[in-house]
């Protein structure tokens, strides 16, 4: 095998891989020769007589190989070398010039007309052999080349596609931060169109970039030729882009995706979580001031009973400090508004007339015009009124603070239908949206992320609550509450409340002054805090109640049994819902229900935002009796338990 190959080599004929040649040479017997000569090296040869007969050859098939003699009858073998490699693609042809001219000057005109190699007759096929090797090498060398340049034009043109399908935006400069890429995407997102951005220079079409995070991350991507990865907003900061930024052909390329969606979920993510973590620390501090001011009203109360008639001072000393406790009431219970598990108190309202009398009240004495467009056909729905109302007076006394030499704020409600796709994070169905707008100077865009956190406000004399406590309260209700847009024309806040086609309930009426005497019942009080326990039994003694009280739910248990063996039967239990270190309210309940299924119990608690306040008769409840309370109001929460249990 290895003598054949050498032999073959020696005589020319070693086989190479098959290549197409174009052979242009007139003189028919040398046309002859150097076609066989050629051939015997495993190749396929056309030979031609003329320029004009190759032309045509070359317009029906491709040649990478070229053999042209230099005289040729009409146009000169040099003449055409130069028009092929003046053609598209003509770089791609190995072309070797054939002459019988020997003068050095000639071989370099045939050099500058594109010519690879030159031989020069008379032919000797010891170098054409040579040459047709080095020909041999050449050509395979630039068909690997351009089928580089293909596979790599084939990538090019793929990952165009890629880039101009992908739902990422992409765009791309170079070293002088000039636009060489924009894909569809990027157009969007940049509300540009491509034709208008390609060769013109980045900072100039976005003068708003060279800023924050933007250009320091765009020119250190070039800098320290490293991917960049980050995040950063729009000069309004409502839009947030995830970008990655990446050295690219001496320039940057940049890939960014819009996730303000993601980012609104991440923002309200952790403004729940700070909600949550003040109003486990909220419920704790409120629950014990309630049991604190329960003691103090009721005290007032007792002593107001035991004053003289006619010490018209003390009782209205007395009057102010109650109406004092019942304001530190009103605080407490703001701060559970938003304390963790809550629940509002919710009755069906007619929306209508619930934000047309709160915007009323909210704006009455101030130095705003209203402009209210409140349709009388709103939906309806299940809400705690005092909580929605204390919404609405939050959100003007925001427009307020906003306006502070006066201006109109617009109040409007609407019915709305939210589908899957509204990117509000409240579930798809039918709301009604309330809307509060100011014409103030706006938000700063670097408060606008904070204005829900507690305590966090802008005013020396504000609280920084009200926000944060509105934004509870209508994610308590299964609504959603947002600021809507912002500008240095005005900010605009709005909040959404389920529908529903339930008819409204109507209020409870207001308490009447007489107190009803039920003498000799027997009422079972349990409490852990021995000042709450004397408290109630003393009240109930002034209604006429005999009271026996308890500190925890084992001992209410024993005590209730013992009544029951003994016919000394209680006819009503108030049980509060938290005891620590004990059974609480909702767990003696089910006990009790045990042994009486009748028994007529009322919930007692300090958390007023307590699961079983608002849902009492799904606990087994008759009544509920939030903390602080009044003698009258202990009163008729008994009579509402007595007149449940007739009923039921």
């Amino acid at each position: 095998m290895l003598a054949h190959a050498l032999v073959a080599w020696v005589l020319g004929t070693f086989v190479t891989p098959e290549m197409r040649i174009l052979l242009v040479e007139d003189h028919p017997e040398s046309r002859r020769t150097l076609q066989r000569l050629i051939e015997r090296r495993g190749h396929e040869v056309v030979a031609v007589g003329s320029a004009e007969e190759a032309e045509v050859e070359l317009a029906r098939q491709s040649f990478p190989f070229l053999i042209l003699d230099w005289m040729l009858p009409g146009k000169s073998g040099i003449e055409l070398c130069r028009e092929l490699r003046a053609a598209p693609n003509g770089d791609e042809l190995f072309i070797l010039l054939v002459t019988a001219r020997d003068d050095t000057q000639d071989l370099e005109q045939a050099l500058e007309a594109g010519a690879n190699d030159y031989l020069i007759k008379p032919l000797d096929p010891a170098r054409l052999n040579v040459r047709l090797s080095v020909a041999e090498r050449r050509i395979r060398a630039l068909i690997e080349r351009n089928q580089a340049r293909a596979e790599l034009q084939e990538t090019v043109r793929k990952m165009t596609d890629i880039l101009e399908r992908t739902s990422d935006g992409f765009f791309a400069v170079n070293e002088d931060w000039k636009f060489t890429f924009v894909n569809p995407r990027a157009e969007k997102l940049l509300e540009r169109r491509r034709e208008d951005l390609i060769g013109k220079d980045f900072w100039m079409e976005f003068p708003e970039f060279t800023r924050d995070a933007f250009e320091e991350n765009y020119r250190r991507a070039i800098s320290e030729q490293v991917a960049v990865e980050f995040e950063a907003s729009d000069t309004s900061g409502k839009a947030w882009f995830e970008l990655l930024a990446y050295p690219s052909g001496g320039g940057v390329s940049v890939f960014l995706r819009d996730v303000t969606d993601r980012k609104r979920v991440e923002e309200e993510r952790l403004t729940t979580s700070k909600l949550e973590s003040l109003g486990t620390l909220a419920g704790g501090i409120a629950h014990d001031l309630n049991n604190i001011l329960t003691v103090i009203s009721g005290n007032i109360g007792l002593a107001q009973i035991e004053a003289p008639g006619d010490s018209a001072n003390l009782l209205s000393f007395l009057s102010r400090a109650g109406e004092a406790a019942q304001d530190a009431a009103q605080l407490s219970n703001q701060l559970l508004t938003f304390s963790k598990g809550g629940a509002p108190l919710k009755r069906v309202a007619s929306i209508s007339d619930l934000v047309t009398q709160a915007a009323e009240f909210s704006l009455h004495g101030s130095n705003l015009r209203a402009e209210l467009d409140v349709p009388s056909d709103l939906w309806r729905s299940a809400v705690d009124p005092a909580q929605i109302e204390q919404v609405i007076n939050a959100l003007v006394i925001n427009a307020r603070e906003a306006m502070p030499r006066g201006g109109t704020v617009r109040v409007s409600a609407n019915n709305i239908e939210i589908d899957a796709n509204s990117g509000l994070p409240i579930r798809a169905g039918r709301y009604v949206k309330v809307q509060v707008a100011d014409n103030g100077g706006g938000i700063d865009p670097r408060s606008v992320t904070k204005i829900f956190d507690p305590y966090f406000t802008t005013k020396a004399t504000a609280s920084g609550l009200g926000l944060s406590i509105s934004y509870s309260v209508v994610k308590k209700h299964g609504g959603f509450l947002q600021l809507e847009s912002t500008s240095p024309h005005g900010s605009t806040f709005a909040f959404y409340l389920p529908a529903t086609d339930a008819e409204p309930q109507m209020s409870q009426p207001t308490l009447a002054n007489e107190i009803f005497n039920f003498n000799h019942q027997r009422v079972l009080v349990m409490d852990d805090e021995a000042a709450i326990r004397d408290l109630i039994s003393e009240l109930l003694g002034t209604l006429g109640y005999r009271a026996t009280a308890v500190t925890d739910g084992d001992e209410a248990l024993k005590t209730y049994e013992d009544a029951m063996r003994t016919g000394e039967n209680f006819q009503a239990v108030i049980l509060d819902a938290t005891i620590r270190g004990g059974m609480g309210g909702v767990a003696t309940i089910e006990r009790l229900r045990d042994l009486d299924p009748n028994v007529t119990a009322i919930i007692c608690s300090g958390y007023s935002d307590e699961a079983a306040l608002a849902e009492f008769l799904t606990y087994g409840f008759r009544a509920a009796l939030p903390k602080p309370f009044t003698r009258h109001e202990l009163a008729h929460v008994l009579q509402r338990a007595f007149e449940a249990a007739g009923a039921g």
